[in-house]
């Protein structure tokens, strides 16, 4: 029986650290799209209000979504997205 409790605990662990990850690399690399720094970037901020996000970054927010993370969305649907978390939860599926 440990091992279904160690099992348990050990894909917490993983998912909590996965999640972590995920969210760091992809503040990063919205940082890197956006041309700011990621210490700029927080879950919580909806990332189409800052200054430098326009047509252009929108592109490359699109594509270092599909290039990095594998997630390829149309328009309609990238738009339903607000915040940097709703990007991060998007990733982390």
């Amino acid at each position: 029986m440990k091992t279904n409790g160690i099992s348990k605990t050990n894909d917490y662990t993983f998912n909590k650290l996965k999640n972590k990850f995920m969210k760091e690399k992809l503040i990063y690399a919205l940082a890197e799209a956006l041309e700011m720094e990621p210490t700029e970037i927080k879950p919580e901020d909806e990332f189409r209000q800052f200054k430098n996000y326009g047509s252009l970054a929108e592109l490359s927010v699109l594509a270092m979504l599909d290039a990095d993370f594998g997630v390829a969305l149309e328009m309609q649907e990238y738009n339903t997205y607000k915040t940097v978390n709703d990007l991060i939860n998007l990733c982390a599926k």
